[in-house]
């Protein structure tokens, strides 16, 4: 009879073997940690190929894009900005104003290359708004807000130089029944536009504003009149040098500093006259320039227009002493030493010693 137990009916192929302590234990079958490669981190030049040099293609693709997009465009820019303005939303139409003024201050040219402030199109497009603009009647919850309008829209046309197109509209702001506020913007961008038109040796006729100017002129807002004889002073013609003649002779001393340096610089050098009768008030008067003196908030306003108007008048001799003749130069020389006295304060004092360097002895 066989026996059943366990001993004796295992076969010697199932009896497990110890392993011996040459043997790898290696559980579950797994790779040894010498089967495995090296691993080495990446170079810089791998990473750079990886991820920056796609980076900078798809930059440069993404600027080209922009470039001519944005260079394509610029024709389309003003567009948008003049219909924005338009546009009842203050914030928009604020936004617009800002930009438009940077663009036409930038320099930028259409595609055609016409610098974009003498661009037929955008000031036909502008100086139509302005004149709409200035055409309507605000209900009176508006009025604020249509008169900060106005006057963005003037000071925009004296960013332009196509005259044909501006100066009419420029005319109606002048009109008496306007606000204060859009005749002087109507003045300053007029002047700013023919101060342009100098400096590219331009002219610009005055027709369409000779009797708009006048009409300032005239007046009795001094503020409104100084600036409308700088305005003035843009003009060549006999017409308008003879008017600033008779302005140099004004009782407000800025109205006849502003005709005497427009004067001056068209070759009329008889207005230097006016230089010299303010440099002579301030010396036979020097107490005027105490800074101590002014009190009153009416006193301030009064004394600094003075130091003002005296400063403008020691630079504007500086600028023409070569010009002056022999006995001028020496008329100049005796009004402005008083002022380079060691009691005169500084600022005075500085300015009338640089003047007299250049008025040879």
């Amino acid at each position: 009879m066989m026996n059943n137990t366990p001993e004796n009916n295992t076969p010697s192929d199932l009896v497990p073997v110890n392993p011996t302590a040459d043997d790898d234990i290696n559980p579950g079958g797994m790779v040894g940690d010498d089967d495995l490669p090296l691993v080495e981190p990446p170079s810089a030049r791998f990473i750079a190929q990886l991820f920056l040099v796609p980076a900078l293609i798809v930059a440069g693709i993404v600027g080209l894009f922009l470039l001519f997009n944005w260079s394509g465009s610029q024709a389309r820019d003003w567009q948008t900005l003049v219909v924005n303005i338009g546009r009842d939303n203050p914030h928009r139409r604020g936004r617009a104003f800002h930009d438009l003024a940077q663009l036409l201050n930038s320099g930028k040219a259409t595609q055609s290359g016409i610098p974009l402030n003498q661009h037929p199109p955008l000031a036909t497009a502008l100086a139509t708004l302005t004149s709409r603009t200035l055409a309507e009647t605000p209900a009176p919850e508006q009025e604020a807000d249509h008169l900060q309008q106005e006057v963005l829209l003037v000071r925009l046309l004296g960013l332009i130089d196509v005259p044909e197109s501006t100066l009419p509209v420029l005319s109606q702001a002048l009109s008496g029944n306007r606000d204060p506020a859009v005749r002087q913007a109507g003045l300053q961008a007029i002047a700013s536009a023919g101060k342009r038109a100098i400096d590219r040796n331009a002219t610009i006729d005055e027709s369409t504003l000779r009797d708009s100017l006048e009409g300032v002129l005239v007046g009795k807002d001094n503020t409104l009149r100084r600036d409308a004889t700088v305005a003035l002073g843009i003009f060549t013609s006999s017409t308008a040098l003879d008017r600033l003649e008779s302005l140099a002779n004004d009782t407000d001393p800025i109205v006849r500093y502003n005709a005497a340096v427009s004067l001056v610089r068209q070759g009329r050098m008889r207005a230097v006259s006016v230089f010299l009768d303010t440099l002579q008030r301030a010396s036979s008067d020097r107490n005027t320039l105490d800074l101590t003196r002014p009190k009153t908030e009416v006193e301030v306003e009064a004394f600094e227009q003075q130091w003002l108007l005296l400063q403008l008048t020691l630079k504007s001799v500086g600028t023409v002493a070569d010009s002056l003749s022999v006995d001028q130069q020496a008329d100049f020389r005796d009004a402005i030493k008083p002022l380079a006295a060691d009691n005169i304060p500084a600022r005075i004092r500085i300015d009338a010693k640089r003047v007299l360097q250049q008025l040879p002895e």
